[in-house]
């Protein structure tokens, strides 16, 4: 399996390669399957994200993405100082911190059955130490529906949990570079 981004497509005009590749993606998560077919294209070009593939070696097929976008993380009050300080590096009474985001994160249910998510989020938390080393920043976080197996995923993979959401519908999970 390859790694490419999908920047890769849009530098040498590859639009419809793209959504021909991106059109046969069928994950669990409709959101994260739409988000590919839909948005990825578009928030590339506007430099609002960066999606990153994981190709089969022959490249006909896309078998994980992952979106990576810098957002601010603000703090609800029930997050303790003592994580406010260790996110931060310096202040335990920080309000927010600029940070990476795992925007979107899935696999294709049928061509990458058999390949643990751990793979993918590996190539994906690879790009974020990469990320690190060129700009800095403490830790990636995501946001995720409060779903067990999805939940217990990511903490088998030492995310933690943070807090919730605004709207109580995702929790925000953290995990330090």
């Amino acid at each position: 399996m390859v790694l490419v981004q999908l920047s890769e497509f849009t530098e040498r005009n590859q639009h419809s390669r793209f959504l021909e590749l991106a059109n046969h993606f069928a994950c669990k998560d409709n959101d994260v399957e739409t988000f590919l077919k839909t948005k990825a294209l578009d928030n590339e070009i506007r430099h609002r994200s960066r999606t990153y593939l994981s190709l089969d070696n022959n490249a006909k097929h896309i078998l994980a993405y992952f979106t990576l976008a810098l957002k601010t993380l603000a703090f609800d009050g029930n997050v303790s100082s003592s994580v406010r300080k260790r996110l931060d590096g310096f202040s335990k009474d920080t309000a927010s911190i600029a940070s990476i985001l795992i925007g979107q994160f899935g696999k294709d249910t049928i061509i990458a059955a058999d390949i643990p998510g751990y793979v993918f989020l590996n190539q994906c938390l690879s790009v974020t130490l990469d990320i690190r080393k060129a700009i800095g920043g403490r830790f990636v976080w995501l946001e995720c529906l409060p779903i067990k197996n999805v939940v217990s995923f990511y903490e088998r993979n030492g995310f933690k949990y943070l807090q919730t959401d605004l709207n109580d519908t995702y929790q925000q999970m953290f995990l330090l570079l």
